[in-house]
């Protein structure tokens, strides 16, 4: 009859399936990337390969080439005369006339409140002897014509200086990291963007102000500040416009991702004037020279306007190719990913295969016992 020692089974068992979970943990498996084209992942994730060479540097920087034209319609948009809109408080002056229109003082918002004249949400204004007036839509100077006429109705000469003395209906919004977020008015003097995150108190410790999103009519444009300037988009330019949204993104979202057989792995922080690949590798301590494999580095990207997967596959093994490193320029929240040799990946197995060899002669000892 033979003899089963159960204890002994359930202890290679355990120590079998900690071998296999350990080997699965060698390393991220790259064996199933072809060199390039398109493949789908276990999970569903359609992934288009990309190797980086002379030839396809420049088509994966179309930001930087097509910066101009993405964003040329927000720089072409020119301060219009500002037309009064409601909520604005106008004060009306009646120089010759001052019992009927007295000068209101802009001291405090309850002054220009009591005693200035707010155009309702139908666009009119109550005015002395004349009544109802309609001045939504209009600028300063078709007003002041207008109400000199209306005036003339019951008024010998009246001279009419009308000013706007709360700008309450056209507003902009700052969010995000800045001092004072929050709703402004815009007036009748242009506000660019930079003179809205003035308004704003300006960009906090955390915020990255290299990173703007701008809304504007339901639709969002991520702006890089750095890469704006260098193709001649100066944000000085850039108008505000009625009901756009600003917002300053965190520096801690901005952010690249290292992994794998690199000199030491790290989330680090975007660089103000941006980064390229060869600038990542290196603050990373380089690669390892005995682990890694230097033919298979990749740039995970994901794009989030297409949803889409991109990997792009870097061959470093001529120095030469450093300058392709050089010249791919980094996104936010991009992962370097630097894969590991095959012998690598087999003295770890081994190194896991040892020890278990181990325990498996000290077992079977105890069992002969």
């Amino acid at each position: 009859m033979i003899k089963v020692n159960y204890s002994k089974i359930f202890i290679i068992g355990c120590l079998a399936a900690s071998l296999s979970s350990c080997a699965l943990l060698s390393g991220l498996q790259t064996y199933n990337i072809p060199a390039q084209g398109t493949f789908k992942t276990d999970l569903g994730t359609v992934v288009d390969v990309i190797p980086l060479n002379q030839e396809t540097i420049l088509a994966t920087r179309p930001a930087e080439t097509n910066t101009r034209a993405q964003f040329a319609q927000l720089f072409n948009v020119q301060q219009n005369i500002y037309k009064l809109v409601p909520g604005d408080v106008l004060s009306i002056q009646l120089w010759n006339y001052p019992e009927i229109a007295p000068p209101i003082a802009t001291s405090n918002d309850q002054t220009i409140q009591s005693y200035g004249y707010p155009i309702d949400q139908e666009g009119f204004i109550q005015l002395p002897l004349v009544g109802r007036y309609k001045v939504q839509g209009k600028t300063l100077a078709q007003a002041n014509k207008e109400m000199r006429q209306l005036f003339g109705r019951y008024l010998k000469s009246p001279d009419v200086v009308v000013r706007v003395i709360a700008y309450q209906g056209s507003r902009y919004s700052v969010q995000g990291n800045v001092q004072k977020s929050g709703q402004y008015y815009l007036t009748d003097q242009p506000v660019n963007l930079y003179a809205a995150l003035g308004a704003a108190g300006g960009v906090t410790t955390t915020g990255d102000s290299t990173s703007i999103s701008l809304t504007r009519n339901g639709q969002t444009y991520n702006l890089n500040t750095v890469a704006l300037e260098r193709s001649g988009l100066s944000l000085n330019k850039l108008l505000i416009q009625p009901n756009d949204t600003v917002y300053v993104n965190a520096k801690a979202d901005n952010k690249i991702y290292l992994i794998g057989e690199a000199g030491r792995n790290q989330a680090m922080p975007m660089r103000d004037q941006g980064m390229t690949l060869s600038d990542v590798l290196g603050e990373g301590l380089g690669i390892d020279p005995n682990a890694a494999n230097s033919s298979k580095i990749y740039v995970v990207r994901n794009n989030l306007q297409s949803r889409g997967t991109a990997i792009y596959q870097m061959n470093l093994t001529n120095i030469g190719d450093l300058s392709i490193a050089n010249q791919f320029t980094m996104q936010r929240n991009d992962i370097v990913y630097v894969d590991a040799t095959g012998l690598t990946r087999w003295q770890r197995i081994v190194n896991q295969i040892v020890p278990f060899s181990s325990t498996l002669t000290s077992i079977n000892q105890l069992g002969t016992r």
